[in-house]
């Protein structure tokens, strides 16, 4: 829990508060903001105090998803106390947002797609949320778009008995011993629904899954900003061309909602392939 003695100074008044032990990792203004928001001084602060019991959920979910532990209720209402967790939360169809980020992982978001059973990068192992994995039929295969979002990969192979999925290129030594390591350029398939892309540049082994060519996780390959998504050269550790390829490579794929491993998620629909030909414009320095 956060330490009220260390309440961020700028914090609107109330019980709802941020310490200043946070990273900046996004995750509590995704996912409430109404209430979050991102202070000049790279830390988030309350700007609003949850009014409504849809209000208190977003911030009982902030708090179990912030990876540092920097968001606390001081004489918490009763209406938080009997809230329940509010995680997995649906985002659409049988697609999930898990929470319970990491701070290996730099508060990365991790999805889970019902059915096959696919989880997305590595959450906390937290015991709520592996009861809840549990009652959803258990992971059965884990998908690692790169080595930065491992996090506690290892637990959940031990628990559920999972198969992990990386590229050879992004090994290291923790995840040296998955069970499903891809080399080349693929693509690989995983079912009829569910293809796997090589898209290199953000690391030199960085994956993307296409799920029902409708659903794009992509890791550290691209973020959505507003009603649009982005790539960012600044957090582009192996090859800025690399990427800027690997973003063309997708204008070969259908998909409608981008799904990343930090910030929010978004559907974009038809407007899709407008939005993708414009960010291969604006990467290659370009009107």
């Amino acid at each position: 829990m956060a330490n009220l003695q260390h309440s961020h100074p700028l914090n609107t008044p109330g019980p709802l508060f941020t310490d200043t032990t946070c990273i900046d990792c996004g995750t509590c203004y995704h996912i409430g903001p109404d209430l979050f928001l991102e202070n000049t001084d790279d830390k988030s602060i309350v700007t609003k105090q949850p009014q409504s019991e849809d209000e208190w959920q977003q911030a009982k979910r902030a708090i179990l998803s912030c990876p540092t532990n920097s968001i606390g209720v001081h004489e918490a209402p009763h209406i938080f106390k009997e809230l329940p967790a509010g995680l997995p939360f649906n985002i659409t169809e049988n697609i999930y947002y898990l929470g319970y980020t990491s701070k290996d992982s730099f508060g990365a978001t991790s999805y889970f797609i019902k059915g096959p059973n696919i989880l997305i990068d590595s959450p906390k192992f937290h015991p709520w949320l592996v009861k809840e994995l549990e009652n959803m039929g258990g992971v059965r295969t884990m998908f690692l778009s790169h080595q930065d979002d491992v996090a506690d990969h290892e637990k959940f192979h031990q628990h559920f008995g999972c198969e992990r999925i990386i590229h050879k290129d992004d090994l290291t030594s923790d995840t040296v011993e998955c069970e499903k390591i891809l080399e080349g350029e693929g693509p690989w398939h995983l079912d009829s629904e569910t293809k796997i892309i090589s898209t290199p540049g953000h690391s030199k082994g960085h994956l993307n899954l296409l799920y029902k060519d409708k659903f794009l996780f992509t890791g550290d390959h691209l973020f959505v900003e507003k009603d649009t998504f982005k790539a960012s050269k600044g957090v582009c550790w192996y090859s800025w061309p690399e990427q800027i390829r690997s973003v063309e490579k997708l204008q070969h794929e259908k998909f409608e909602w981008v799904l990343p491993g930090h910030g929010g998620w978004g559907f974009f629909g038809v407007e899709t392939q407008k939005i993708l030909k414009e960010l291969i414009a604006s990467m290659k320095g370009r009107p």
